[in-house]
Parts: structure tokens; sequence; C-alpha cells
């Protein structure tokens, strides 16, 4: 007997003690049980491009569609097999592919040339160093002397919207989708007649920081592009938040987020819509985040 036999033979097994265990009262003696057990055989080969037909009990179990369906509607690792107990080649080196993408995004900076192209003014973190950025989240929070000095001789006084860049753990994110986000953004707002100000970037900053810059431009709504955590499907996925600086007593949970935006997610062109309008719904009603949907 060879290891696929052997392996039949366990599954085999295994399948029908779940069908004893679980089989549904349809199924008992008395019903259609060979007809449903071809209808359902034929299912399970469509979908997973398995030769032994499961038992009635498992049907259920089953998403609807062909297994190709199931797969293309997630970037989950599903459905990758094996070779005897061991990844698949192709699945391995995938997987460290990923990785090591997701490693490179946190040690990632700011294309300067990006900057350049669209007159982004570059600011810093209270952070010297990325290892430093890394140990102490609070000086990734906060903006060093030079970045003050720096926005107090740009800044567009009183503008409706501040638009802060922070690279936060991935600038490889900003990298890939500010060139095509960002003219959507200011084109959006200047339709809806909302003025925004000199655009800033951070680098080596975390959320919290893009407060401070709304705050020296004296702005009443800040709009936060910033690298999310990269994991092991994209490196490139950015976070967008929208904050009413001006409410009283303000807290973390004045914010509205819209998250996972990037090629394989929430695409540039629907993520900016949804930030501008978000925009024009915090300064039409003075609030955002917990405030604006308690």
């Amino acid at each position: 007997m060879d290891e696929k036999q052997i392996q039949d033979l366990v599954t085999a097994a295994v399948v029908e003690a779940l069908a004893k265990q679980n089989a549904p009262t349809k199924f008992q003696p008395g019903g259609n049980r060979p007809a449903e057990e071809l209808k359902l055989a034929k299912r399970v080969a469509d979908w997973a491009g398995m030769p032994m037909p499961l038992p009635p009990a498992l049907q259920n179990w089953l998403p609807d569609g062909n297994r190709a369906t199931y797969l293309g509607a997630t970037p989950a690792r599903l459905g990758v097999g094996r070779t005897g107990v061991r990844p698949r080649t192709d699945t391995c080196l995938t997987f460290r592919e990923d990785h090591a993408a997701a490693k490179d995004a946190v040690s990632s900076c700011l294309d300067e040339n990006i900057l350049k192209q669209f007159n982004i003014v570059h600011l810093h973190s209270a952070a010297k160093d990325r290892a430093e950025f890394l140990r102490r989240p609070d000086l990734g929070r906060k903006l060093d002397a030079e970045s003050v000095e720096k926005i107090k001789k740009t800044a567009v006084k009183g503008a409706q919207i501040q638009i802060v860049l922070v690279d936060g753990l991935s600038a490889t994110a900003l990298n890939a989708n500010v060139p095509t986000i960002l003219p959507l953004i200011l084109d959006g707002l200047n339709r809806a007649g909302i003025r925004s100000g000199t655009v800033y970037a951070v680098s080596l900053g975390r959320v919290v920081v893009s407060d401070e810059v709304a705050r020296l431009t004296g702005a009443e709504c800040s709009l936060l592009l910033v690298g999310e955590r990269p994991g092991l499907k994209t490196a490139e996925s950015m976070g967008g938040y929208v904050t009413y600086m001006k409410a009283r007593n303000f807290n973390e949970a004045m914010r509205d987020v819209t998250s996972n935006i990037h090629r394989g997610g929430l695409r540039c062109e629907e993520a900016a819509a949804k930030l501008v309008e978000g925009c024009a719904k915090a300064l039409r009603e003075r609030k955002t985040g917990v405030d604006a949907n308690g």
C-alpha cells in the first residue's frame, strides 16, 4: 500500500466518523441517500478537486461555488496543499517573500521624489532614528524642534483641512499610494469648496503627530494618511484618519478611520471619495469619531 492509498484510507475513516456523529435527519434510512450522495460527490469534486466524495453530513460545510471562486474571494493562505507533512515549495517561498516584504516595509523611507513632485514639506518626529522610533513610540507622536519652526514658516494658517502624511510602520504604503490618492483628494476638496493647507509628511511618525501639525497650522480638521502595520499579504496598506480638531476634551476615539487602502483592498479612487466626504461631514457637523456616531 503506497502513501496515497494510506492517506485515502485515513481520510475515509475520519469522514465516516464525522458523518455518523453529525448525520442530518434527511439522510436517515428511508430518505433518498444514494441520490443525495451522488449529487454531493459531484459538488465536492467541482469545488475541491477531491476524487473521493464526502458524506452527506458535510454538505452544509461547503461554500457556494467552486474551489476557484472560494479562493478568489480572499487573499488568505487557504487551499495551498502540502507535500507529505510539509508545505509545497511554492507555498513556502511565497510566505518567505511576503515576510521579507513586511520586514522591509518597517525600515522603509519616504520617497523624496514623490515629496518634491507634490510640493510636500518634509518634517521629522522627535525620534532620532528608526531604532529609537521602534523602541520609543512616544517620540514618534511629537515633532522635533526644527519641524515646528518649519511649519511656522510654511503653513497656510486657518485652513479648513490639514493634510498630513505619516510613514508609521510602512513608508512603502505611502510611496505606493500617495501618487494616486493625493491628487484625487486635493481635487475632491477643491470641488467641494473646502480649503486645504500645505501638505506635510512626517518621517518616523505615529498617528498622533498629525494632531500637533494640525494645531500648529490652526486647521479645523486633520486628514491623515499613514502607513499601516505590514502583514503577510501586503506591505502597501495605508490608513486614512479624519479628525475634527476643535472638539472639547479631545480624545483618541474622536477619529473617523478608513483602513486597508491599497490596490488589493480599498482602491485609492474609492478611498479618496470616502475621505473627502468624511472631511465635508466633519466640517458640517463639527465632530468626528464616537461623537459623530454616538
